[in-house]
């Protein structure tokens, strides 16, 4: 009979066993997970797992369809020397540029490197020299060993300090010419017109931010290190244009992110966007760096396909015209052009045109080669007149 009183009804057992489960539920649905927990017996707690970003709520690479290939932008073909043959003077004259350069690097290096050798070997001589040479030399070959070390030691640091300033200026020199005779090639015969500007000139941070396409989200808290050079204005029809070469990071819990490399054009326009934004985002590949409209809550998703997605208010979405769509259905990534993002605003259109590092960087270590800046002038050139239909 005792043992009899002692069991419990079916009905408590499955109460009981789901006893533990219920509060784990109710845990879960918590606005914070750990207010309530649940904690078997002579069972350690687990720490708390770190949350993850959220995703996208879309595919953000592009898809190709049955049967496609992905485009390519091929280097230019080399002689059996490397060498590249070119079609523009302008081009010619940058190669001629970065071999002057090379040259003068090199031969600083080989003049560091004498002087190290000339030191260590006068240490060498004035330590071992007095030991053979002088009967009861003391201490006078450490002394000697130690002047020719700190001797040597001092011209190297005074070598770098001119070294590093006369490297700095060649340099600067070479960039300057560079970027005068890239943009020079850029803008003959694209239909720009009174274009101005420099490579020392930048874009602000504030009209970075403007942009509302690189700010808080799931991935970073929007804390933005934006560098810039070569801004350069100018009118194109009827159209104020800038265009910058950009570079911009966000800081997050492990470190800083890159969040765009590239091309940032800014075109006028004749929009009336409402509060909410129009957002379009045409996908890239793995390298590709999404804006942050992808990773907010707050904006809504419109349309996603496989090349391009469109986000932001739903009453702006009419500004998409059947002529704006086809030419954004017209833009191709590949492996120069990685992505692009278009922010809608009134009076102004920001496309962040993310690029390559064969594009971006300074060509030093081997031959100018001029195929990407063309595959560039063309692309500008296709979003520039799709800018004139807004």
């Amino acid at each position: 009979m005792e043992e009899k009183d002692n069991k419990l009804a079916p009905e408590e057992e499955e109460a009981k066993e789901a006893e533990p489960e219920k509060k784990i539920e109710e845990a879960e649905d918590d606005d914070f997970a750990d207010s309530v927990k649940f904690t078997p017996a002579k069972e350690e707690e687990k720490p708390e797992e770190k949350k993850e970003p959220s995703p996208a709520p879309i595919d953000v690479h592009k898809q190709l369809e049955e049967g496609e290939s992905a485009e390519k932008v091929e280097p230019s073909k080399r002689d059996a020397k490397g060498d590249v043959e070119y079609d523009d003077e302008r081009f010619a004259k940058i190669e001629q540029a970065r071999k002057k350069f090379v040259k003068i690097a090199k031969k600083w290096s080989y003049w560091r490197a004498g002087i190290i050798g000339i030191g260590i070997t006068a240490v060498l001589i004035g330590w071992l020299v007095p030991q053979f040479a002088i009967k009861d030399a003391g201490k006078l070959p450490l002394y000697l060993g130690l002047a020719f070390a700190v001797a040597t030691a001092i011209a190297v640091i005074v070598y770098g300090i001119f070294q590093r300033k006369a490297r700095e200026a060649a340099q600067l020199e070479y960039m300057r010419l560079y970027t005068d005779e890239t943009d020079g090639y850029l803008y003959d015969g694209l239909g720009a017109n009174d274009v101005k500007g420099k490579m020392e000139d930048k874009l602000s941070t504030e009209e970075f931010k403007a942009t509302d396409m690189y700010g808080a989200c799931s991935r970073h808290d929007g804390e933005l290190n934006v560098g810039s050079r070569d801004m350069r204005t100018f009118a194109y029809g009827e159209m104020d244009c800038t265009v910058c070469d950009c570079a911009a990071e966000a800081k997050t819990e492990k470190g800083m992110m890159t969040v765009f490399v590239g091309k940032l054009l800014t075109t006028t326009n004749h929009l009336e966007v409402k509060d909410g934004g129009l957002y379009v985002y045409v996908k890239g590949g793995p390298r590709s760096t999404p804006p942050s409209f992808l990773y907010q809550k707050e904006v809504e998703c419109l349309e996603d396909n496989k090349r391009y997605c469109i986000f932001g208010n739903k009453e702006n979405k009419k500004l998409i015209t059947k002529e704006l769509r086809q030419g954004i259905a017209a833009i191709h990534t590949d492996n120069l052009l990685i992505d692009v993002a278009i922010s809608f605003k009134s009076g102004k259109t920001y496309w962040a045109l993310g690029y390559e590092d064969t594009l971006m960087m300074f060509q030093i270590d081997k031959p100018f080669d001029p195929a990407y800046l063309k595959r560039y002038k063309e692309d500008l050139k296709k979003f520039l007149d799709l800018a004139t239909k807004l």
